[in-house]
């Protein structure tokens, strides 16, 4: 191999590596779109970069800034069956090559307004295949004047083609994870029922680094026929598909038990719950905090169990708060024959009780009970407020450098 050719060698490898560095830090279609963008620009001097990627009937081609808003926004969502160059690619898999605009305009006279309208004269546009030879969209490099690619600048965007898929794949394939985690994480969040003498409110902030992950934790409120209310609050080990799963099967369970028998104390369901998840052979590991608060009445009481769970906090009328804190029963699924315990006191009028997740008050370095201490700190100064805007300074203010999922879920008396 002669110089020219050993740089020329060394020029597409410096490249291709530069991409294969930018498109590393991608994580959606579009950055992949923006990273190529940048690549034809400085190596080839591109006029124009388009990604554009098969999604169902659709073709969906980002707007990068190169063209006119008009003419990118037309572009963003098109049927597959228009007939266009990334349309006609896409479909076929077969690449297109234009020296000049004017076999652009002959070879597809439908779009010939808006191509003049562009400026762009040549281009070439290939498909962006993955293993099996999968079709999943085209990409576009076109330029403002008639050019004529070379050997080795053929050979250059072939592989930059092919670079362009996978990471365009894996950033569609993150996408659908995402979407999946959150559609997923948002049917398992309940809707708070509306009851006589009280007033509820709840917030659920994941914590995952990707994005795409679902967690553990869960809460809810069953409203009772002697007009109490049961309120729970649990957190499954995980930050996984199997962690959400594992959570929605408790958590239902958890409800049929105390739809079953209402009058049946914290203790008992959690005990009947440990025993049925070891029966039908289950082995989530959970920790959970239920409480029972009476209805409205002169005697009211408020009745409790925790599962290694951190304590309920309670708030009186005056702002004095009380961590609900005796001595915890095991977690699910560590030695479901062990008994369980219940423990009741008063309720304050107009009190507030507060249940949480260990996301809200655990910290790297920090002792949890530490941040229990801090987080009652905060709710004996927050108490007067309204209920919503309660949970959310005490969520903003703890949730900062949290490195979990985070829970909460609080009722307030207001009969």
């Amino acid at each position: 191999m002669d110089a020219s050719g050993t740089g020329t060698t060394a020029r597409r490898d410096t490249t291709l590596l530069g991409l294969a560095t930018a498109l590393a830090a991608t994580d959606s279609v579009e950055d992949v779109a923006l990273a190529v963008r940048d690549l034809m620009r400085q190596d080839l001097d591109a006029a124009y970069t388009s990604v554009s990627m098969i999604e169902g009937p659709w073709l969906t081609t980002p707007a990068l800034g190169q063209l006119d808003d008009d003419t990118e926004q037309r572009w963003l969502r098109l049927p597959l069956d228009v007939d266009s160059p990334a349309h006609r690619v896409s479909r076929t898999g077969r690449p297109l090559v234009f020296h000049h605009q004017a076999q652009l305009l002959q070879t597809f006279p439908g779009t010939a307004d808006v191509f003049r309208r562009t400026g762009l004269r040549s281009g070439v546009v290939l498909p962006l295949l993955i293993s099996g030879g999968f079709r999943i969209g085209a990409l576009t490099i076109a330029w403002d004047v008639e050019r004529t690619l070379r050997e080795d600048e053929s050979v250059l965007v072939a592989a930059v083609a092919d670079a362009t898929a996978q990471a365009a794949r894996r950033a569609q394939l993150y996408r659908e994870r995402r979407d999946v985690a959150h559609t997923l994480q948002a049917a398992m969040l309940p809707e708070l029922p509306a009851l006589p003498g009280v007033q509820l409110a709840s917030r659920y902030l994941p914590w995952s680094p990707t994005d795409e992950q679902v967690g553990g934790d869960w809460y809810d409120a069953i409203g009772l026929p002697d007009g109490g209310v049961l309120l729970l609050i649990g957190d499954v080990a995980g930050h996984d598909i199997e962690a959400a799963a594992r959570m929605g099967r408790v958590r239902s369970m958890f409800r049929a038990l105390a739809v079953d028998r209402p009058d049946e104390h914290p203790a008992a369901l959690v005990q009947r719950l440990d025993h049925v998840l070891d029966t039908l052979g289950d082995h989530t590991l959970a920790t959970m905090a239920v409480v029972r608060l009476d209805p409205p009445g002169p005697d009211r009481r408020v009745r409790w169990t925790t599962a290694g769970h951190p304590p309920p906090l309670l708030v009186d009328a005056a702002g004095r708060s009380t961590a609900l804190e005796e001595e915890p029963d095991l977690p699910l699924g560590v030695a479901p024959e062990r008994p369980r315990h219940d423990h009741v006191r008063p309720w304050p009028a107009g009190g507030t009780l507060v249940l949480y997740t260990d996301g809200l008050v655990e910290r790297r370095g920090r002792d949890v009970g530490d941040g229990i201490l801090v987080l009652r700190a905060s709710l004996e100064r927050t108490h007067t407020e309204p209920l919503e805007t309660l949970l959310g300074e005490l969520v903003t203010q703890h949730v900062a450098n949290s490195e979990d999922d985070c829970a909460v879920l609080a009722v307030r008396d207001v009969g």
